[in-house]
């Protein structure tokens, strides 16, 4: 008998029946993937394990007792924390109070001492292997992958005896991907349980020994890793063949530039930075992570002051803030979704017209027709899975999330578009949905400048490639043969494409 079991757990939400009779289990030691397309219910048996939800039917029971969780804290009580795919962290609060939030041990004084607590912190970054941070730093001043680390470290901080890690490498660099597996490894060894959700089928493969995958709110397969095949597990997840991942490349580039960077500086990250992006072309953005590239997108947004030039069109512009940015075509699908893409709290319909309400004025009033339109016209265009646009936001899974995202700045009818991380946290066939969507726009003209963290995403979508080392532009891959994963790399540490 399994050591962890989550029996015929069934959870509904209005118009919604989020799990339906579905199972998981595991035992000490394994390391199993739960897989799924976006909406699959994933993230509702994992928040129905942490606590977040109740189940309307169903039993969870660990080493034979029926676990009884009434709330996140007492999830944790009894040894069960996660890694979300949102994060969870205070941005006002410092780094160290942000990791003992709510549970840290006063003693008989009952007082909290910040000393002892940033020392604890430190002791925590050498247990863990990390570069050490400041542990008084606020954690908004943070890089989104920094952010993710902390999450991290905060739920290993709870000492678990079952982990959850809900897309928890998304936001990392293929350096601390590989260090948050060896983490999971070690907990492996060390007989925990370990629940590991990812869209990444390759880090899958390497760290999972079982895989159960979800589709429509219930279990469908469970098997061991090694009988596995990729696209057996696509087809399951999306209970349909999937043909061909990435779009077959075309190259729709035209002579004219759409914009020019001459020599733009910010701060200490960009610096001196030059590039063009023409019409109709896909321009990926690579390098390692923290190379300036988050940067070069708020310039370009207006986000960040900056020093240089920076021409659209022909013309030298400036760009003070995001409304010259759209005003100018510009738009950014950002970095974090859940802060600077969409506003949890409203609904689908009031997401996707927040950015281009000057589409849908008639005078001083807001068609109601014009609005009804544009939301619809988003919605088809995306596939934006939701009882209808009156759905909040935050209740939607993390692809539909992204879906809005791009919806709603896709709404302004822009003519350049930053892409950052798009896929980031979404399931294989919203990818490929997502991928054809960047076709598409770039067949009509539109320049699209695109990063990802998933360099394998870089070379099978973008036609040249421009690669940051230390806030400055590196080099550039313009020969299709010579874009290349190796080749990203090489031009990153200074050499040529070969």
């Amino acid at each position: 008998m399994p050591d962890f079991i989550m029996k015929n757990i069934c959870k509904s939400f209005p118009g919604v029946k989020a799990l339906d009779q579905a199972n998981f289990h595991a035992s000490r030691g394994d390391i199993v993937a739960l897989l799924g397309e976006n909406g699959a219910g994933k993230s509702t048996l994992i928040k129905v394990l942490c606590g977040e939800h109740k189940p309307d039917e169903g039993e969870i029971i660990f080493e034979g007792k029926t676990l009884k969780i009434q709330n996140t804290r007492s999830a944790i009580e009894q040894k069960i924390c996660a890694v979300y795919q949102e994060l969870s962290l205070v941005p006002e609060l410092t780094i160290a109070q942000n990791l003992f939030l709510g549970f840290y041990e006063t003693g008989k004084t009952r007082m909290v001492s910040e000393k002892d607590m940033e020392q604890k912190t430190r002791d925590l970054f050498v247990e863990y292997g990390l570069e050490p941070l400041d542990p008084g730093m606020q954690v908004k001043k943070l890089s989104l992958a920094q952010k993710q680390v902390l999450e991290i470290l905060k739920a290993l901080n709870r000492e678990g005896e079952i982990m959850i890690f809900d897309e928890a490498t998304s936001a990392l660099s293929e350096k601390y991907a590989n260090w948050l597996m060896d983490i999971i490894r070690r907990l492996a060894e060390e007989k925990k349980i370990i629940i590991f959700i990812s869209h990444r089928l390759d880090e899958i493969r390497k760290l999972c020994n079982r895989v159960i995958v979800f589709r429509a709110g219930t279990d469908v397969a469970d098997m061991k890793m090694e009988e596995a095949e990729n696209d057996e597990l696509v087809r399951l997840m999306l209970g349909r063949e999937i043909g061909g991942y990435y779009p077959k490349k075309e190259v729709f580039t035209k002579e004219e530039t759409a914009i020019e960077m001459r020599n733009v500086t910010s701060g200490h990250k960009l610096t001196d930075v030059n590039l063009v992006l023409r019409k109709g072309e896909i321009l990926g953005v690579g390098g390692l992570a923290g190379q300036g590239q988050s940067e070069l997108f708020l310039a370009l947004f207006g986000l960040i002051p900056y020093k240089g030039e920076i021409v659209i069109n022909g013309k030298t512009v400036s760009l003070g803030s995001p409304r010259d940015a759209i005003k100018e075509g510009i738009a950014l699908i950002p970095e974090e979704r859940g802060l600077q893409g969409v506003v949890l709290a409203q609904s689908i319909r009031e997401n996707i017209v927040l950015s281009s309400l000057n589409r849908i004025k008639n005078h001083l009033f807001l068609s109601e027709e014009k609005e009804r339109r544009i939301v619809s016209e988003m919605m088809d265009a995306f596939a934006v899975k939701a009882e209808s646009p009156e759905t909040l936001v935050g209740t939607l899974s993390g692809g539909n999330q992204q879906k809005v995202v791009l919806a709603k700045q896709l709404a302004t009818n822009p003519d350049i578009l930053l892409m950052f991380d798009i896929t980031r946290g979404v399931d294989v066939g919203t990818k490929k949905e997502m991928f054809n969507v960047v076709k598409k726009y770039a067949s009509e003209g539109k320049a699209i400048l695109f990063f990802s963290t998933d360099t394998e995403e870089l070379v099978n979508v973008c036609n040249s490639i421009i690669v940051m080392n230390h806030g400055r532009v590196a080099g550039r891959i313009d020969d299709e043969e010579l874009i290349t994963r190796e080749n990203i790399i090489r031009v990153s540490m200074g050499e040529k494409a070969v």
